[in-house]
C-alpha cells in the first residue's frame, strides 16, 4: 500500500507507464525487521533517493529489501526530523 500523498508525487514525477511500475512494485516490497518502522518513510526513501530515475528506483528498492536503513540514512529520512522532511517533500499527511 502507498500512501496517498506518496502516490500523487510518484505520478508527477514518473512517466504513467513507470508510476504504474513503481506504485507496484513500492506496495511488494519485502522488507525485513521493518514491521515497526513507517511504510511510507522507507518507500519515500526510495522515491527521492531515485530522483524520477526508474533505473535506480530499482536499485534503492533492491538496497531497501536488503537493509532498508541504508535508503533512510542516505534519503536524509534517517533521524528523528524525518516526518518533517517527509513533509517538506510531500505535502502534509
Amino acid at each position: 500500500m502507498v500512501s496517498k500523498r506518496l502516490e500523487a508525487s510518484v505520478r508527477k514525477n514518473f512517466s504513467p507507464t513507470e508510476a504504474e511500475d513503481v506504485l507496484r512494485r513500492l506496495g511488494s516490497l519485502n522488507l525485513a525487521l521493518a514491521e515497526k518502522q513507517s511504510l511510507e518513510r522507507i518507500q519515500a526513501a526510495i522515491v527521492l533517493l531515485a530522483r524520477d530515475e526508474p533505473e535506480l528506483f530499482e536499485y534503492y528498492a533492491r538496497l531497501a529489501e536488503t537493509d532498508w536503513r541504508d535508503v533512510l540514512v542516505f534519503s536524509g529520512l534517517g533521524s528523528d526530523e524525518w516526518p518533517y522532511r517527509l513533509d517538506a517533500e510531500l505535502g502534509p499527511a
